[in-house]
C-alpha cells in the first residue's frame, strides 16, 4: 500500500508527487447529472486536485438515519462522487466536518447535536457515531489503498469558541465552566496572583469573567483580554485534538490538516499547526485590495507567517467568487483581482491552495465554473493561467531569496495592540524591501538581520529566544518600540535595552544619523535622548539644538543589538541594511511595486506587483551572483513575452506592469 505523507510542500502518493493546488465543487449542492461535466471542466483548467466538504447534517437525514450512497436523494451519493472522481483521474481532498459551514443550517451540524458546543460531552459523543460513518465510506477510497484517490482530509473546519452562541456553556456568564477551569489551571490555583495580575480582588474563581479586546484600557485589563485569548485558543486546540485523534482511532492514514481564520483572536496557528499535519487559512481579501491602504500589505503578511512554522504555506480556502449578500458589497469582482490576489501571495511565499468555490453552487455567485459545468470565459482563462504559471514556476520547489526578516507575535495583533503606523512592516513594504517573519518560539526564519515589530511585552521565554538569536551572530534592530515588560506586563529586560532618559519635541524635528563615516541619514522624527548607554553611542544632529545621543550599538556574544529611538523611513531601514552589508537582492526604484526573488536550480524567478491604480513603468534591480556581469533574459510566463539584457554589474529589468497586476518572469543566464 503507498504511503502518503506531506514532503517538500507537495502530497507524496508513494513515490509520486502531487503538488498541492485544487478547487472547491460540492456535489451536494449540484444535479448529479452535472458532476462529470464540471470535473471535466475543472480538468481543463489544468487542476486534478478537487476538493468538497461532506455535510453531516444532510446525509444524517433522520436521526441515526444516514443516506451515503443516495438512496433518499441521489444527491447524497458521496460514494458515486468518489468513485467518478477516480474514473476522471482526480485526487480528492474531504472535508467532512463535524462542522462544515459553507452557508448551510446549522453549518452542517443536525439539529439535535447543534444545542451543544464542541467539547462538550453530548456533543462529543454525536460527533464520533457520524465521523465513524463517514469513515467507513472514506477508507476505501484513501490513497493509502491501492487505488484510492483521497489524499488529504480536514478535520473539522474554522474552529470557534462561537462565544455569542454557546458562551453561557462554558462560562462566559451564567454557570461557572470551562473558561473559570482554564484560568484556575493558568494561575495554579492562586487568586492572590490572578488578583495581582489583573489587579482585582475575587475571593474565587468562580467569580472570574473575560475582557474582550481591551474595551477597559490599562496594562492589567489588557492582560485580562489577552489571558481570554489564550483561552480561546486553548479551546480550538482542544477540539482539533480531539477531532484528529477520532479520525486516527478510526484508521484515516493520510495526511489530516486544519483550517484557520486569517486573523488571531480564536486561533494560535503555530500551536494548531502542532496538532496536524499541516495548518492553512482561509482568505477572501475584498475586490482588488480595496479596503485601505495597507490591506495588500497585510494579506501578503498572513503567508509570510505561516512560513516560520509550516514548510507548505497553504491558503486551504482562496477566493474564487463570492458568497451570498457580500456579493452587494464587493459588486463584480475582476479577473485582475484573481491575478493580483494569486501573484501577490506567491510573491509572499505561498506553495499552495484550494480555490473556494472553483464551481458555483445553491448561494455562492461569479465562480469561474457554473453549476452545469460551463465557464465564465473572461475568469476561466486567467485562472488556467496561473495555473500553467503555478506548473511552470514550481514554487513548492523554489527558494525565497531573503535574508531580512521582522517579528512576529500573534498575541500583540489578536489583543490588537500593534499601531500599524509604529511598525516597521509599512515602511518596509513602501521601500520593497522584502522580508520574513520571525516567530520567536520556533526561529525556524533566522535571517542575518531581525528588525523588532510588535509591542513593548514579550513572554519571557520569547525574549530569551530572541537573545539566543543575536548571541548566535544574528543583528536585531528595535525603533521605539522594544521588548521591556513581559506577558504579565511586568518589566523584564532580558535583552538589555535602555530606556532614553528624555523624550523630546511634541512636534518632529529634522535630525541627521550618522552611523559611520559611509552610513547616514536624515529624518523627521520624535527623539528620544539619553546620557549614557551600553555600548557605543549613535549621535544625531538636530536642527537648532545641537547633538545628542539617540541610541546605541551593543555587541552580544556573535551579534549585534541596534537600538535607535527615533521613528523608522525607507531611507534609515536601506542605510541600516547597508551598514550591516545586508544585501536586498530585488528591488523596485518605481514606487509602488513590491517585488521578490526565488531561485530553483539554476533559474531564478521574479514577482513583480502593482498594486496601483495606474500602469507602472518598472525599474527593477536585481542582486543575484547567477546573472550579475552576465548577459540574461526574462519571460514573461504569463504571455511568454522575451526580453533580452546585457551583461552589468547591477542588472536592472524594465517593464511594463499594468495597474492592479503583476508578472512572473523566469531569469535565464544567457552564454
Amino acid at each position: 500500500m503507498p504511503e502518503v505523507r506531506i514532503k517538500r510542500s507537495q502530497i507524496c502518493v508513494g513515490k509520486k508527487k502531487v503538488p498541492l493546488i485544487s478547487g472547491e465543487m460540492h456535489y451536494w449542492r449540484l444535479n448529479p447529472s452535472c458532476w462529470r461535466p464540471c470535473l471535466r471542466t475543472i480538468k481543463d483548467m489544468g487542476i486534478s486536485v478537487v476538493s468538497t466538504y461532506v455535510p453531516w447534517g444532510y446525509h444524517e437525514y433522520k436521526r441515526g438515519k444516514f443516506d451515503f450512497t443516495g438512496k433518499t436523494e441521489e444527491a447524497r451519493n458521496l460514494k458515486a462522487f468518489l468513485q467518478l472522481a477516480k474514473q476522471e483521474n482526480f485526487w480528492v481532498i474531504i472535508r467532512p466536518g463535524p462542522y462544515i459551514y459553507s452557508e448551510w443550517k446549522n453549518d452542517g451540524v443536525p439539529d439535535y447535536a447543534y444545542k451543544y458546543h464542541r467539547l462538550h460531552p453530548t456533543f462529543l459523543r454525536y460527533a464520533e457515531i457520524y465521523i465513524k460513518r463517514v469513515c467507513k465510506v472514506l477508507r476505501p477510497f484513501l490513497a493509502s489503498h491501492s487505488g484510492g484517490n483521497i489524499i488529504m482530509l480536514q478535520a473539522d473546519n474554522e474552529i470557534d469558541p462561537w462565544a455569542d452562541i454557546f458562551g453561557g456553556q462554558y462560562g462566559l456568564w451564567g454557570k461557572v465552566g470551562l473558561f473559570q477551569n482554564f484560568i484556575r489551571a493558568q494561575y495554579h490555583n492562586d487568586i492572590t496572583k490572578l488578583n495581582d495580575v489583573w489587579a482585582s480582588d475575587y475571593s474565587s474563581f468562580d467569580e472570574i469573567g473575560p475582557y474582550e479586546l481591551c474595551e477597559i484600557k490599562g496594562d492589567c485589563a489588557l492582560k485580562r483580554s489577552v489571558d481570554y485569548i489564550k483561552f480561546k485558543h486553548h479551546y480550538s486546540n482542544e477540539v482539533a485534538t480531539w477531532v484528529n485523534n477520532k479520525y486516527r482511532a478510526c484508521r484515516i492514514d493520510v495526511p489530516i490538516y486544519l483550517n484557520a481564520y486569517p486573523f488571531f483572536y480564536a486561533h494560535d496557528w503555530k500551536s494548531l499547526y502542532e496538532t496536524c499535519d499541516l495548518l492553512g487559512i482561509d482568505l477572501y481579501p475584498e475586490n482588488e485590495f480595496s479596503v485601505g491602504e495597507m490591506d495588500h500589505r497585510k494579506m501578503m503578511d498572513k503567508v509570510r507567517y505561516m512560513r516560520t512554522f509550516s514548510p507548505l504555506p497553504y491558503i486551504a480556502e482562496f477566493a474564487s467568487g463570492i458568497w451570498h449578500n457580500h456579493h452587494y458589497a464587493t459588486g463584480v469582482i475582476t479577473p485582475n483581482h484573481y491575478r493580483l490576489l494569486t501573484l501577490s501571495m506567491l510573491l509572499a511565499g505561498l506553495k499552495g491552495w484550494n480555490w473556494y468555490m472553483l464551481v458555483n453552487r445553491d448561494n455562492w455567485y461569479m465562480a469561474p465554473i457554473n453549476e452545469w459545468g460551463n465557464t465564465r470565459a473572461e475568469l476561466f482563462s486567467v485562472f488556467k493561467k496561473l495555473v500553467e504559471v503555478f506548473d511552470r514556476m514550481k514554487p513548492h520547489e523554489c527558494t525565497k531569496v531573503v535574508d531580512i526578516s521582522v517579528t512576529f507575535d500573534a498575541l500583540h495583533y489578536a489583543a490588537q495592540t500593534v499601531r500599524e503606523e509604529e511598525t516597521v512592516l509599512q515602511r518596509l513594504y513602501c521601500a520593497d524591501i522584502d522580508y520574513d517573519f520571525f516567530d520567536a518560539r520556533t526561529q525556524q526564519v533566522a535571517h542575518k538581520i531581525l528588525f523588532y515589530s510588535g509591542n513593548q511585552w514579550v513572554s519571557t521565554d520569547d525574549q530569551t529566544a530572541l537573545l539566543k538569536y543575536v548571541k548566535a551572530g544574528g543583528v536585531l534592530v528595535a525603533f521605539k518600540n522594544y521588548p521591556r515588560k513581559n506577558d504579565n506586563f511586568h518589566k523584564t529586560n532580558i535583552l538589555g535595552f535602555k530606556d532614553p532618559d528624555r523624550i523630546l519635541f511634541k512636534f518632529k524635528r529634522r535630525i541627521k544619523v550618522r552611523l559611520d563615516k559611509k552610513h547616514s541619514f536624515t529624518i523627521y522624527s520624535t527623539i528620544g535622548g539619553y546620557n549614557e548607554v551600553p555600548g557605543t553611542p549613535i549621535k544625531g544632529k538636530i536642527d537648532g539644538c545641537g547633538e545628542m545621543i539617540i541610541g546605541y550599538l551593543r555587541s552580544i556574544g556573535k551579534g549585534k543589538i541596534l537600538h535607535l529611538f527615533i521613528e523608522p523611513t525607507s531611507d534609515v531601514l536601506l542605510t541600516i541594511l547597508a551598514y550591516f552589508k545586508v544585501t536586498v537582492p530585488i528591488i523596485s526604484a518605481t514606487q509602488g511595486l513590491s517585488t521578490a526573488l526565488f531561485i530553483r536550480g539554476k533559474k531564478l524567478f521574479a514577482i513583480m506587483i502593482n498594486n496601483g491604480n495606474e500602469e507602472k513603468s518598472s525599474v527593477v534591480s536585481v542582486n543575484h551572483p547567477l546573472i550579475k556581469n552576465r548577459r540574461f533574459a526574462v519571460k514573461n510566463l504569463l504571455d511568454d513575452q522575451i526580453k533580452k539584457y546585457s551583461a552589468t554589474a547591477n542588472p536592472v529589468i524594465t517593464w511594463e506592469i499594468p495597474r492592479k497586476d503583476g508578472v512572473v518572469f523566469e531569469i535565464k543566464r544567457l552564454k
